[in-house]
């Protein structure tokens, strides 16, 4: 399948930003999507919107929120029973940003 220069272009810069280490195979599956997707955007925007009046909402009529209420919280003990990358009372995670991924 040929992909669009500038869109493998675009896929690198956003796999480096978020540290994703993609095969070129998955790159390449990437970008036939993403390039699908542009199609579409493309007739879309072909689409004559003139006189149709903007959206406010996405449903028909606004949302309502339930009030906050304050509810008593887990235990430490019981949040953190079922994971074995604890320090102190945060889960640990790998560090994402920086040269190379951190392992837990």
């Amino acid at each position: 399948m040929a992909v669009n220069q500038g869109i493998e272009e675009e896929l690198d810069e956003l796999c480096d930003l978020a540290c994703l280490y993609l095969s070129p195979a998955e790159k390449e599956q990437i970008a036939g999507q993403l390039n699908a997707i542009l199609r579409l955007v493309s007739q879309i925007q072909k689409v004559e919107t003139d006189g149709v009046e903007p959206t406010f909402y996405l449903a028909a009529r606004p949302v309502h929120f339930r009030k906050d209420q304050v509810e008593p919280s887990l235990h430490p003990d019981q949040v953190f029973r079922n994971t074995v990358h604890r320090s102190e009372c945060y889960f640990r995670v790998p560090r994402i940003a920086g040269d190379e991924p951190e392992k837990v």
